[in-house]
């Protein structure tokens, strides 16, 4: 039989709630986590598909970088793998954000302060990291691109690849749906303060 919780328990206050924010919380930070442990270890694992970097459950070169035909090249020099790093370290930027952003909303609710300002701002910063996640993706993808093509033509000519696709169009998405969120937010906010203060 189903449970009813009281009247006078806000489901913001209920176990069920909390275990989803703990859950969001701890399943943001492990998937930025493996997701930036991956993207690096992926310029590491160039020129050793065929060893121990086949073990990597994602191609060795970026999705963005196969679109236009290109392949892992059969060795690289340790400076243009570092390269390769901070190329990855642009999108890894954004994502962090979102991330932390994340985890002061979750710890917001954990503290049952649903709409106070920090959860406000935290929407609101969650909307921008995903919009900032759009925009570095583009950047990644033309460096990438242009990083190992220009290695694969002997350091003479490249190119340069630019592509919007379903990953884009979903932060971009989910970037303003958050940024409209947040001014939902506020607004609950300002009346929650307007009741707060006829009591």
């Amino acid at each position: 039989m189903t449970q009813h919780l009281p009247p006078s328990v806000s489901s913001v206050h209920s176990p069920s709630f909390r275990r989803l924010a703990w859950g969001l919380l701890a399943a943001s930070w492990a998937c930025a986590l493996v997701s930036l442990v991956l993207s690096m270890a992926r310029w590491a694992a160039i020129g050793h598909e065929t060893g121990w970097g086949g073990w990597m459950p994602l191609s060795v070169v970026p999705s963005q970088a196969l679109l236009v035909g290109l392949t892992p090249p059969p060795s690289m020099e340790t400076h243009w793998r570092w390269v390769g790093v901070a190329l990855e370290c642009i999108p890894a930027a954004a994502m962090l954000y979102a991330v932390l952003c994340v985890h002061r909303i979750c710890r917001s609710f954990l503290a049952g302060a649903v709409f106070g300002p920090v959860v406000v701002h935290g929407f609101r910063g969650v909307g921008w990291g995903f919009l900032a996640m759009f925009v570095t993706s583009l950047v990644y993808q033309a460096g990438v691109t242009a990083l190992l093509s220009w290695l694969a033509s002997g350091q003479q000519n490249g190119l340069v690849a630019l592509g919007v696709g379903p990953f884009e169009m979903s932060v971009l998405v989910v970037g303003l749906m958050m940024l409209l969120l947040g001014h939902v937010l506020a607004e609950g906010h300002r009346l929650q303060a307007e009741a707060d203060a006829f009591v």
